[in-house]
């Protein structure tokens, strides 16, 4: 389960913060965040949910990809809650029914005093919205920015990541994943699970020859530069 005590980054701890006082019944009654993909806005997001059932908080965490064209009804009710989600609302741009349904929703939530906290990859002006009312209304609270994580952050990352799956990722092997592989967060996590099965499979522990062995294998032409 994603939680904000295991978000790493010392540039987002601000973030966090306000996050988990928004989520706890305190704070401001709007956030909005904003990065590009692999920066953790989905954990984040998740992380807010979880706290606040922790905290005894009703909340509902709602990942608009899966709501297409469908957020009137998704919406129905939603200001019954203490806490609302917003995951990605990038796609509702450009969509009349859906930025309507969205603007809709935020009146409803301010005027019952209710939480609301959303994502996006891009700061509301930049999103393409055309409702000018709506645009207006996502930057009602503070607009954050997620900070992408340092080098030394993402092998801390993998490494938190590999201990939660009970196994070990040393440091050098962590730098040179950054070194030889894509720098994207998600895709080395994914990259993570793949090495753990091959670790399991093979029963070697994740060294830096092992690991090149394994990208190896799967790197166009044969070698791991290949895939930087």
């Amino acid at each position: 389960m994603p939680t904000l005590e295991s978000f790493i980054g010392s540039k987002n701890l601000l973030l966090k913060a306000m996050i988990a006082q928004q989520s706890a019944g305190g704070g401001e009654m709007q956030l909005f965040l904003h990065g590009p993909p692999g920066t953790g806005k989905t954990h984040l997001t998740q992380a807010a949910c979880y706290h606040a059932n922790e905290q005894g908080y009703t909340a509902a965490y709602l990942p608009l990809r899966e709501f297409s064209d469908q957020l009137a009804a998704a919406f129905d009710g939603l200001e019954q809650l203490q806490l609302i989600v917003l995951d990605d609302i990038d796609v509702i741009a450009g969509c009349d029914e859906d930025e309507f349904a969205l603007f809709d929703l935020i009146n409803r939530l301010h005027e019952n005093r209710r939480r609301l906290l959303l994502t996006a990859s891009r700061p509301p002006r930049e999103l393409g919205v055309r409702l000018p009312d709506l645009v207006t209304r996502l930057g009602w609270g503070p607009v954050l920015r997620i900070h992408a994580l340092t080098d030394a952050e993402k092998v801390d990352l993998l490494q938190t990541r590999a201990r939660e799956r009970g196994f070990e990722l040393p440091f050098e092997t962590g730098m040179y994943l950054l070194k030889v592989y894509r720098r994207d967060v998600t895709e080395l996590l994914a990259l993570l699970a793949r090495l753990d099965r091959a670790s399991l499979a093979e029963q070697r522990k994740l060294t830096v020859p092992f690991v090149r062995d394994v990208l190896r294998q799967s790197a166009p032409g044969g070698t791991p530069g290949d895939m930087a």
